[in-house]
């Protein structure tokens, strides 16, 4: 599914490139290209910035499992 419609990048891509470290908009923005469209983010920062913030929260509960 497209997340930047403007840019036609993927949540697959995004998910990708948080994978890889990049995990915030702004450095989504210079890596991929996010919110550079034509319409400068208005439709896509507040999805991108919920997948970097649910991406965040499931790094942290994987480190607070308990070792098994």
């Amino acid at each position: 599914k497209k997340v930047c419609i403007c840019r036609n990048v993927k949540a697959s891509t995004i998910m990708t490139a948080l994978r890889q470290g990049t995990l915030s908009f702004e450095a989504l923005r210079r890596k991929i290209g996010v919110g550079t469209g034509n319409c400068k983010a208005k439709r896509c920062r507040i999805p991108i910035e919920k997948r970097i913030k649910d991406y965040k929260n499931s790094l942290k509960d994987e480190l607070e499992k308990p070792a098994v």
